[in-house]
């Protein structure tokens, strides 16, 4: 027990400590190759590398999210397993309820970005 309030107390305690809140605050239905660089402190490209054996290994899932393209929301509208499922145009909910001028829009012209999800033991 002693040495687990040397480890607490040290830098090594405050290191830990940090990854515990990184973990706690990353939404395992939306992890980003940014969260798992920040996690193990390595260069985008292997964190991105990581991300791709996790789905190769049944780990993660990779979704592909669409995100709207007025400046005041930049929210992810929609996430689709693959390209071939999205709609031709979408409807950003939050920009209609904010009674934006602009919600409805042609997905040809919206950016998209990669993201993960852990995957269940039940396969969801």
């Amino acid at each position: 027990m002693r040495l687990l309030q040397i480890i607490d107390k040290s830098f090594l305690g405050k290191f830990i400590a940090k990854k515990q809140e990184l973990i706690a605050a990353t939404d395992p239905n939306r992890i980003y190759v940014e969260n798992i660089r920040s996690f193990f402190n390595i260069p985008n490209r292997l964190a991105k590398l990581f991300c791709n054996l996790a789905v190769r290994e049944g780990v993660f899932r990779e979704k592909i999210g669409i995100i709207c393209y007025n400046k005041d929301c930049e929210r992810i509208i929609l996430s689709v397993d693959n390209l071939d499922q999205m709609p031709s145009v979408i409807t950003c909910q939050s920009c209609q309820l904010r009674e934006e001028s602009e919600y409805d829009f042609n997905t040809a012209s919206l950016s998209t970005i990669i993201f993960y999800q852990i995957v269940r033991k039940n396969g969801k």
